[in-house]
Order: C-alpha cells, then sequence, then structure tokens
C-alpha cells in the first residue's frame, strides 16, 4: 500500500511545486502579495483607488490644504502640478485580473477648464494610469499619468466660487471662472427633496 502511495505523492508535490512556480512568476515587481490571495490583492487595489478617486471627484486636489487628505493613500510627498482641471461626471476603476503595478481608471469628460483660456466643453472618455506599489506593508498610488485632476462640475464650482472671491485673483482668470460656474451649473442636476 504505500508503494502505491509514493508515486501519488510525488505526482502531487511536483503539481503543487508548478501551480507555486507560475503563481509567483506571474505577479508584477512592485506588487508583492504578501500571502495574500489575487482576490485580496484585487480588493485592495479597488479601495485604495476608489478612496483616491473619491477625493479627487470631490475637488480635494484643487487646494493645498485638501492634499493632506491624499496622504494615506499615495506615497506622493506633494501634490502633482497641473494647468489644467477635467470636469468629471463619472469614473470607472479597471483593476486588472492579473496583479500590475499599472491600473486605469476611466472618467466620463464633460469638459476642462484650462488656467488662462477658461472652460471648454468637450464630451469623452479620459484615461489615467495609475502606479500602485506596496511600501510598508500598505499599498500606495506612487504615480499617476496624467497628473490632470479630475473633478466633478460641484466639487470644481466650489473652488472656482473661492477663486472668484479671493482678492488676488486677477481680473480676466475672475472673468474666466464666472463663465465657467454658468457653464458647470448646467450639469449639475438638482437633488431630490427630503422630507
Amino acid at each position: 500500500m504505500h508503494r502505491r502511495l509514493l508515486p501519488l505523492i510525488f505526482l502531487l508535490s511536483l503539481t503543487v511545486a508548478a501551480a507555486v512556480a507560475q503563481y509567483s512568476s506571474s505577479s508584477q515587481p512592485g506588487v508583492k502579495l504578501r500571502g495574500r490571495s489575487f482576490a485580496d490583492l484585487y480588493a485592495s487595489q479597488k479601495v485604495l483607488l476608489s478612496n483616491y478617486c473619491r477625493l479627487d471627484f470631490e475637488g480635494a486636489r484643487l487646494d493645498s490644504a485638501g492634499w493632506n487628505r491624499f496622504k494615506p493613500f499615495t506615497s506622493m510627498r506633494v501634490n502633482p502640478d497641473f494647468n489644467r482641471i477635467v470636469i468629471v461626471t463619472m469614473f470607472n476603476i479597471e483593476i486588472p485580473e492579473q496583479p500590475r503595478e499599472q491600473v486605469s481608471v476611466s472618467y466620463q469628460e464633460a469638459g476642462f477648464y484650462q488656467f488662462g483660456e477658461g472652460y471648454t466643453a468637450d464630451s469623452t472618455t479620459d484615461r489615467v494610469e495609475f502606479r500602485v506599489q506596496e511600501q510598508g506593508g500598505n499599498l500606495l498610488v506612487t504615480d499617476i499619468t496624467p497628473t490632470t485632476p479630475h473633478v466633478s462640475a460641484r466639487g470644481a464650482i466650489t473652488w472656482m466660487n473661492a477663486r472668484i472671491a479671493d482678492p488676488t485673483t486677477n481680473e480676466p482668470e475672475r472673468v474666466h471662472f464666472k463663465d465657467a460656474v454658468e457653464q458647470l451649473k448646467k450639469l449639475i442636476q438638482p437633488r431630490p427633496a427630503t422630507n
């Protein structure tokens, strides 16, 4: 009986060794499983990017104080520079089936605000690539391409109204902001009344 089990055990150990080799070779550098299953890593990437993109959608990147809210989700020390703000209506996180450092997020764009030029309506889909790596046992966003903020109309209007009221805003930019606010108000659906 033991002689029959020996080939079976040998075959089982070869199968396990092959599966482990395939499992470890499929992960990309920078994305370490550390005992996590692919499903756990997938869920962690989704949560990380959901938190990051939600803050961006709310307009948190548009002022320096808002960047502090991103610190638990990124290794970037400073808010990346930008001279354009993309106004979006929604975003979709496209987590790959196999763990990778690069994760895409697609945004439904309604237009963009270019500093010095104003607002332009533009209904397209915009794609942003996020680099996600494990650092100190936590998944963090380490890079974004492009670095442009992707903000809801409400978030943009709030920020623009603050810039309009700011005495340091020059008059041509103030005119651009006022025009943009009027155009963006058309994108906002009235909220249902609560009883």
